[in-house]
């Protein structure tokens, strides 16, 4: 699963915004697969909608994601770099880690 994830963001951040679907006919992966990622990819604030009208949307890879990507190319692994992200975006876990660090 990391690959078609790591495949998707850099295929954003070489080719720039761009529709699901677009993504989906350009990589080699089943479609259903790369529609799925790509929408995760967004609710975990790694792809941003830059464009919405209806259920057409186009994406672009986000400052937090090209961080991701960064990591994955220094072998950090996938867990760590989602584990990251998601106490990052939660101030309550935040607040909860320093007490426990406390």
């Amino acid at each position: 699963m990391s690959t078609i994830i790591k495949e998707i963001l850099v295929y954003f951040e070489q080719q720039g915004p761009m529709s699901p679907g677009d993504a989906a006919q350009k990589l080699n992966a089943p479609r259903y697969k790369v529609l799925a990622t790509i929408q995760c990819l967004s609710e975990l604030g790694f792809l941003e909608p830059l464009y919405s009208r209806g259920s057409y949307k186009i994406y672009q890879i986000s400052l937090l994601g090209k961080k991701a990507l960064e990591k994955m190319n220094s072998e950090e692994s996938l867990r760590d770099i989602l584990e990251e992200s998601l106490i990052g975006a939660n101030p309550l876990k935040n607040n909860e880690k320093e007490k426990v660090e406390a």
